[in-house]
C-alpha cells in the first residue's frame, strides 16, 4: 500500500470487506438517512464554505470521533492504525482523521477539484471506503487524474481506496443510490479547528 501511495499517488484494495458488512454498513446509513440526520454537502472550508449543486450535491453525515456502532469503529479503527504507518513511510506529522457517510442519489456527482483546500492545506490522504451493491451502469465512478493518466474507480461494495487529497479527482454522475465511508488523514487534531 505505502509503495503504491509513493510510486502511483493511490492504493487499491478490492474486497477489503465482505459484502454482508457492506450491506449492515448501508443499513446504517439508509436508517439515519431516513431520520434526516443526513445534510447537503458543501465545498470548500471555514469562511469559504459554500453549498453549491453545480459543483456537488450528494448528501452527508458526520461520523463522531468514538462511533457507537460496531462495524464503523472497527474502520474508524483501521485507519486510526495508519496514521502511525504513514508517518514512519513519508516522514509526516499526521494526527487524526476525519469520517463521514457519503450517499449520492441517482444524478448526483461532484465535479472535479482536491481535496487539500489551498487555504488550510491539512489533509494530506484521502480514504474511501465504497458500500455501494454496484453492478454495471450504475455510474458513480470517481476519476483519479494522474498526470500521465486517468484512473477510473467503481464504487463496488468493498473496495478501499487512499490518495494523495492533492491529486485531482471527480465523481462521476451516480444512476443508482451510491454509498460509502469517506474520509481525511490530517496533520492536526481534528477537534481543534474545522477542516
Amino acid at each position: 500500500m505505502l509503495s503504491s501511495i509513493e510510486h502511483q499517488g493511490y492504493y487499491i484494495q478490492n474486497e477489503s470487506k465482505p459484502s454482508s458488512v457492506a450491506a449492515e454498513l448501508r443499513a446504517v446509513m439508509d436508517e439515519r438517512y431516513k431520520d434526516d440526520k443526513f445534510k447537503k454537502a458543501g465545498i470548500g472550508s471555514g469562511e469559504a464554505f459554500t453549498i453549491d449543486e453545480n459543483v456537488r450535491n450528494d448528501s452527508i453525515l458526520w461520523i463522531e470521533n468514538e462511533p457507537t456502532n460496531v462495524l464503523v469503529k472497527q474502520y474508524a479503527d483501521f485507519i486510526t492504525d495508519l496514521l502511525p504507518q504513514l508517518n514512519r513511510y513519508f516522514f509526516l506529522p499526521l494526527k487524526d482523521k476525519e469520517l463521514m457517510f457519503a450517499i449520492y442519489e441517482p444524478g448526483s456527482f461532484y465535479k472535479k477539484h482536491r481535496d487539500r483546500f489551498e487555504q488550510n492545506q491539512h489533509r494530506f490522504f484521502t480514504a474511501v471506503l465504497y458500500l455501494t451493491d454496484w453492478k454495471e451502469g450504475d455510474g458513480g465512478e470517481l476519476l483519479l487524474y494522474l498526470p500521465n493518466e486517468t484512473i477510473k474507480v467503481t464504487p463496488k461494495a468493498g473496495t478501499f481506496l487512499i490518495f494523495q487529497s492533492e491529486l485531482e479527482h471527480e465523481v462521476l454522475p451516480a444512476v443508482a443510490r451510491r454509498y460509502s465511508i469517506t474520509g481525511w488523514i490530517t496533520d492536526i487534531p481534528i477537534g481543534l479547528t474545522f477542516l
